[in-house]
C-alpha cells in the first residue's frame, strides 16, 4: 500500500506536484478503508506492542486517519473537533508545550554556531596580532578550522551514534564537546591551542548540525513543519547578533582579556541546551524505528495538542513505515550511503538538498559574517566602528527569520528561493561597489545598508530554507546519511570559503570577491528554478511521493518552460 495516493490518480504530474493544494492529500492512504478493517488493525497493532490501554484511543485516531471528515460525526466531543479545527487554522498557535520545548532546546544550539562565527569575526584582529599570524592562509584556517573538523568528523559521526543512541543523546554529546572546544579557546596561548580548541568545537558542531533539524522535522506536525524548522536558522542569526553585541562590549577591555571574552563567551550556549534536552520527549520515528512502540506514542501524545491527534498521527506512522518495511528491514550504513546517489528518490532529494546548502554557502553570508569587520576597516574604517556595525548583520538576520516563519508555510520554499535570491546578488554587487567611495561617511551608510539587505533577504529565503530542505526531503530510510552528506558538504564549503577568502580578498580585492559571490546567486536561483520542487504543507511520508520518479522528469519540465515561447 502507498504511502499516500498516487498523484497519477488525481490527474496530477509528478513535475507539476508543487502546485498540490494540501487538501488535496489529507488522506495518507490509498482508498479509504472500512471501519472494521481499520479497528482490526488497531486491534492487532496494540496486541502486538503492548498497547491496549490506549486501544480505544488509537482507533478513534486511526479512523480519523482513514476518514478526515469523520470529526463531525458524534463519535468525537467538541473539544476535540476544536483541537483538530485549530491545527489547521492557527497552526502555530495549536502547538503543544512539549513540542514547542523540543524545538527550542535543541534549537538552542545553534546558538553556539552563530556565535562562534561573529566573535571570531571581532576577534581575530587581536589574537592575530597577539599570536603573531601573518600568513595569509593560517589566518583562514584559525577561522575556518572548526568547519573542517564538522566536515570530516562531525557530521559523519552522527550517522553511527544516531542510530544507536537516539537524537538527544546525540545533541547532548555534541554540546558537551562544544562547550568544551568553546572555553579552551578562550584560555588559548597560541596558535596550537587555538587550533586545538576550534577543532575539538568543530566537531560538536557537526554533530548537532545534522541532528536538531532531523529531530525538529521527526516530531513537528506536518503543516507548520517549516515554520518550527526555522527556529535553527533563528537561533543561528540570534548567536550571531549575541556574538557582535558582546564584541562591542568587550572590544575596550584592556590586554588580550577582550578577545578571549569575546570568543569564550560562546561556551554558554551548548552548556544551557546540554541540561535541558532530556526534558522534551525522544523523536517518535526513532523510537518506533527501534522497536520502542509505546515510547513512541507517549511521545506523540506529548507532542501533539491533544491526545486524538497524537493517536491520529500514530497510526499514520506506524502504516507509513510498514508500508516501507521499516521495521523488517534495515539498510546498513554503507547501504544507506550508497542508496543517496543510486536510488532516484534519494538521488532526487539529495540533488535539492545540495542546491539549498550550496547556494546558502556561496551566497556569501558566511564572508560578512565572519569578516565583516574585517571588509569594513580595510575600507577604512576604524576597528570600533566597524565592530559596532556588524551587529546588524546578526540583527537583521534574526528579526527577518521570524518573517520568514510566516510566509515558508504560507507560500511555500521554492517561491521564497526565487524570489529573494536575486536581491542577493544584487546587495553584494551594491556593497562591492560602494566600498570604493571615497568619502568615509558616505561609504560606511550605503555599505552596511548594502549587508543589512542582504541578511533581510538571506534570512527569509535561503538561509533558513535550505535546513528545511535537508530535514524534510530525504526518506526515512537515509535520513540520517542524508543529513550527515549534506551538512559534511555545509561544513567543507564553509571551511573552502572561511579560508579561502583572506587570499581573494588580497588578490582579487575586496570588491572583486564579493562580485564573485554576488553572481554565485544568480547561479544558484536557475539550479532552484529547474531541479527543486514545492514540498510546504506534505508530511514526511507523502514527500516520497513527490521524489519517487527523481529529478529527470522534474528537470525537463522546467527546463522546456523556462524557454517557452509565449
Amino acid at each position: 500500500m502507498s504511502a499516500i495516493k498516487g498523484f497519477e490518480e488525481k490527474g496530477i504530474v509528478i513535475d507539476e506536484v508543487e502546485e498540490v493544494s494540501s487538501k488535496s492529500i489529507q488522506n495518507v492512504f490509498q482508498t479509504h478503508q472500512s471501519e472494521d478493517l481499520v479497528t482490526a488493525n488497531v486491534r492487532e497493532i496494540c496486541e502486538k506492542y503492548d498497547l491496549l490501554e490506549y486501544e480505544d484511543l488509537l482507533v478513534r485516531g486511526a479512523l480519523l486517519a482513514n476518514r478526515p471528515e469523520v470529526i463531525e460525526s458524534e463519535e468525537y466531543s467538541e473539544a476535540e473537533r476544536e483541537s483538530i479545527r485549530r491545527e489547521t487554522t492557527h497552526p502555530l498557535l495549536s502547538l503543544s508545550r512539549s513540542m514547542i520545548l523540543a524545538a527550542i532546546c535543541t534549537s538552542c544550539a545553534a546558538i553556539n554556531f552563530g556565535m562562534d562565527e561573529s566573535a571570531v569575526g571581532g576577534a581575530q584582529l587581536q589574537y592575530q596580532k597577539q599570536f603573531n599570524i601573518t600568513d595569509v592562509n593560517i589566518q583562514g584556517l584559525t577561522v575556518a578550522a572548526p568547519y573542517l573538523a564538522a566536515a570530516v568528523f562531525g557530521a559523519p559521526l552522527t550517522v553511527f551514534l544516531s542510530n544507536h543512541v537516539g537524537r538527544r543523546w546525540v545533541v547532548f554529546i555534541s554540546c558537551l564537546i562544544a562547550f568544551v572546544g568553546s572555553l579552551i579557546q578562550g584560555f588559548s596561548n597560541g596558535l596550537a591551542s587555538m587550533l586545538f580548541s576550534r577543532l575539538l568545537m568543530g566537531i560538536g558542531m557537526g554533530l548537532n548540525s545534522s541532528t536538531v533539524p532531523i529531530y525538529t522535522a521527526e516530531c513537528s506536525p506536518a503543516i507548520c513543519r517549516g515554520a518550527v524548522l526555522m527556529l535553527w536558522q533563528t537561533f543561528i542569526a540570534l548567536g550571531v547578533a549575541l556574538g557582535s553585541i558582546f564584541n562591542r562590549a568587550f572590544v575596550g577591555l584592556n590586554g588580550s582579556l577582550s578577545w578571549r571574552l569575546m570568543i569564550g563567551s560562546s561556551a554558554v550556549p551548548p552548556l544551557l541546551t546540554a541540561a535541558l534536552i532530556f526534558f522534551p520527549p525522544e523523536s517518535p520515528r526513532w523510537l518506533i524505528v527501534n522497536g520502542k512502540f509505546k515510547e513512541s506514542y507517549k511521545s506523540l501524545i506529548g507532542l501533539r495538542s491533544c491526545e486524538l491527534s497524537g493517536s491520529r498521527d500514530f497510526y499514520i506512522l506506524y502504516e507509513s513505515l510498514q508500508c516501507e518495511s521499516q521495521l523488517e528491514t534495515r539498510l546498513t550504513k554503507w547501504e544507506q550511503f550508497i542508496s543517496l546517489f543510486t536510488e532516484p528518490r534519494n538521488r532526487f532529494a539529495l540533488i535539492v538538498s545540495s542546491i539549498g546548502i550550496l547556494g546558502q554557502q556561496y551566497g556569501g553570508v558566511n564572508i560578512l559574517v565572519s569578516y565583516t569587520t574585517a571588509i569594513l576597516t580595510n575600507a577604512g574604517i576604524d576597528p570600533v566602528t566597524a565592530i559596532g556595525g556588524s551587529i546588524g548583520i546578526g540583527g537583521g538576520c534574526f528579526l527577518a527569520t521570524f518573517l520568514s516563519s510566516q510566509l515558508i508555510d504560507r507560500y511555500g520554499r521554492r517561491k521564497m528561493l526565487l524570489l529573494t535570491l536575486p536581491v542577493e546578488g544584487i546587495c553584494l554587487f551594491w556593497l562591492g561597489g560602494v566600498i570604493n567611495i571615497s568619502n568615509d561617511q558616505t561609504r560606511l551608510g550605503l555599505g552596511l545598508a548594502a549587508m543589512y539587505v542582504y541578511v533581510l533577504f538571506y534570512g527569509t529565503g535561503i538561509g533558513p530554507v535550505s535546513f528545511t530542505l535537508v530535514a524534510e526531503t530525504p526518506s526515512i530510510s537515509v535520513r540520517m546519511a542524508h543529513s550527515a552528506f549534506c551538512m559534511s558538504l555545509n561544513w567543507i564549503l564553509d571551511f573552502c570559503l572561511s579560508m579561502t577568502w583572506p587570499k581573494m580578498n588580497s588578490q582579487m580585492t575586496t570588491s572583486g570577491g564579493l562580485y564573485f559571490y554576488g553572481a554565485f546567486n544568480f547561479v544558484t536561483w536557475t539550479l532552484a528554478y529547474l531541479c527543486i520542487p514545492e514540498t510546504k504543507e506534505f508530511t514526511l511520508e507523502q514527500l516520497d511521493e513527490v521524489f519517487s520518479k527523481g529529478i529527470k522528469p522534474f528537470f525537463k519540465n522546467k527546463l522546456k518552460r523556462l524557454f517557452r515561447k509565449h
